[in-house]
């Protein structure tokens, strides 16, 4: 008996576990392809319900595109300051995201030994073996390196094989991956979903666990066409009842892939994703640790639309997308869900300004806070958040790693837990040091948004509805009257500065730059004081590399089974694998960063 007491006596004195964190990222999903915005083309029940029982992110910010979304999200620094405003190349060149900073994994780690697990796309760099996510933080790592691969062959640009695993939690020492050759005729939504929910079943819950699952879809495949299963696809057919594209079982004909067939293929694949992420829910409530789960859903940037990059995802009534530093592309699809949401929010839509970068400290606070909360009522059976003031834990940063200064994230958790006002007022979107090569400069304070020379990467300045789609604006959850047309002398800020009024005018009809010079001259000195710690573009020291080409790191062997006999390829020209030594990969920007405001890292 007395054994027993002190059993139980020493179990309630035990620190209490802290909350298991689920990170999807969706690639390039549109503000207006999900139903919970009121889009009635593609059906997206589960991110539907999650949003409705958690909660729904309206004012939720990302990059104009990927690689500076992934990065923010990993250091919670802003792309200004990680110098990754534009996507890295196709793998040849000596690009990553720098090894100073302590990423979200390994600050999990260090506070409160978090097993950390990625599944999906890292396209932060793997020029050598330090900078892949095996290396970075994550125990276990299954996806690929690149920017997009086929969804089926998992290869990239026709070339070498891109998917890996690696991670001590499979016995593989940091940054030694292995190539996966034997998953070709596998959808990789599903295959990732399933691998996410093996490692969950398989997860030891005496520590927390981090998984972030960075989803393939709605990407194009290759920079070809957005791919989907022909059974999904076919649910469809009512946006284009007599062409397909992206459907692996037929061929790719130019005359067959009009921009309604297209769509028809995203709607497949974003509910792909969506039944995915239903898949990853179920698994977490079989292992028994649902209930101790908090979920995040992100997309890494608003969608390529109206054919960009031969992808229709769609924004409207936004302005413009991916690449853009417009509305439609850095507002973005958002939402949180989970037990630890008090009861004043489920349920909710969230108004407060939120960006990528902030999700760093947000989730450190959170977890800081629950930790604190479930001890303190450990006595009770209520499992419900308590916001008690508990200070934020002390980052454990490297010797050589640059502090959180103005611009980067900040710990803004209570904003969406108890929809207190944000602590962020405004949102460093683009800014260049001197000699950049890209020109965008943008800024929001409170509802002002300053812009100039808004393409980072593509040029949609327009406004774009989606094809064969009759809109009821009323249903929208972003509501503007109908966008001028193209004809219309639409401003589109190039060499010039223009002015938005969110408030009035989220959808960026109207530049009132003329009508509020006061305004602009306020945000410009704003914008130029954030310029001086702005860091030179990694595209100004790109650097190809034929060192890199996958035919030096694996053999030249027949893709088995081959889903697609119709079309190439047929063989893995080699793998995609780091080529630099750590020597080599220290002489190539950005792993040193020089700029304005930016001091030299000591390596």
């Amino acid at each position: 008996m007395l054994l027993l007491l002190a059993i139980a006596f020493s179990t309630a004195l035990a620190a209490p576990p802290a909350p298991n964190i689920v990170f999807f990222l969706v690639d390039d999903l549109g503000w207006n392809d999900v139903s919970f915005h009121g889009s009635p083309q593609i059906p997206t029940p589960t991110f539907d319900r999650l949003a409705k029982s958690g909660i729904a992110l309206n004012q939720y910010y990302v990059n104009p595109v990927c690689s500076p979304t992934r990065a923010s999200l990993m250091t919670g620094r802003s792309a200004m300051h990680t110098g990754i405003q534009t996507p890295y190349g196709s793998g040849d060149d000596a690009s990553g995201l720098n090894l100073t900073y302590t990423l979200l994994p390994e600050q999990l780690k260090k506070q409160f030994n978090y097993t950390s697990y990625m599944v999906g796309k890292w396209h932060l760099g793997s020029k050598n073996k330090d900078y892949l996510p095996s290396s970075r933080g994550f125990n276990k790592y299954y996806g690929y390196y690149l920017g997009d691969t086929d969804y089926w062959k998992h290869e990239h640009n026709e070339q070498g094989l891109d998917l890996h695993s690696g991670g001590v939690g499979l016995g593989m020492a940091p940054g030694m991956d292995q190539p996966m050759y034997n998953t070709s005729g596998q959808y990789s939504t599903e295959l990732y979903a399933s691998i996410a929910s093996q490692w969950i079943h398989e997860h030891d819950q005496s520590a927390p666990m981090f998984l972030y699952l960075a989803f393939q879809g709605a990407h194009s495949a290759n920079n070809n066409y957005v791919q989907a299963p022909a059974d999904l696809i076919d649910q469809f057919s009512s946006i284009s009842p007599t062409k397909t594209c992206g459907q692996f079982e037929l061929p790719l004909k130019s005359d067959n892939c009009d921009k309604a067939a297209m769509r028809k293929t995203i709607a497949a694949t974003v509910f792909s994703v969506d039944t995915a992420v239903a898949t990853v829910e179920q698994a977490l409530k079989d292992a028994g640790m649902l209930s101790n789960t908090l979920l995040v859903l992100s997309s890494d940037n608003g969608g390529p639309t109206d054919g960009t990059n031969n992808n229709m995802m769609n924004n409207f009534p936004l302005r413009s997308g991916k690449g853009e530093t417009f509305e439609g592309g850095i507002r973005a699809v958002g939402f949180v869900a989970g037990v630890w949401l008090s009861d004043q929010v489920k349920g909710t839509t969230n108004n407060q300004l939120f960006h990528v970068s902030d999700w760093y400290l947000s989730l450190l606070d959170f977890v800081g806070k629950t930790v604190a909360s479930s001890a303190a009522s450990s006595s009770s059976s209520s499992s419900s958040f308590n916001a008690a003031p508990v200070p934020p834990p002390s980052l454990v940063l490297k010797h050589n790693e640059r502090p959180f200064i103005d611009g980067d994230g900040i710990a803004n958790w209570n904003a969406l837990s108890l929809n207190e006002p944000s602590q962020r007022t405004e949102i460093l979107i683009a800014a260049q040091a001197a000699g950049s090569s890209l020109t965008a400069q943008a800024l929001r304070s409170q509802e002002w948004k300053l812009i100039k020379d808004p393409h980072l990467l593509y040029n949609m300045p327009y406004w774009y509805p989606p094809p064969l789609q009759a809109w009821n604006y009323t249903t929208l959850t972003v509501q503007c009257p109908k966008p001028p047309s193209k004809e219309a002398n639409v401003d589109v800020c190039e060499n010039h500065w223009c002015l938005f009024n969110l408030t009035a005018d989220p959808c960026e009809h109207r530049n009132v730059a003329s009508q509020h010079p006061e305004v602009v001259h306020q945000l410009q000195q704003r914008l130029a004081e954030l310029t001086k710690t702005t860091v030179l573009t990694w595209v100004n020291f790109s650097e190809k590399d034929i060192r890199a080409n996958p035919v030096h790191f694996g053999p030249t062997t027949p893709i088995t089974p081959d889903p697609q006999p119709h079309q190439g390829p047929h063989f893995y020209k080699g793998v995609w694998s780091p080529w630099l030594s750590a020597l080599e990969a220290n002489e190539k920007y950005p792993a040193a960063y020089v700029g304005p405001g930016y001091p030299a890292m000591e390596l």
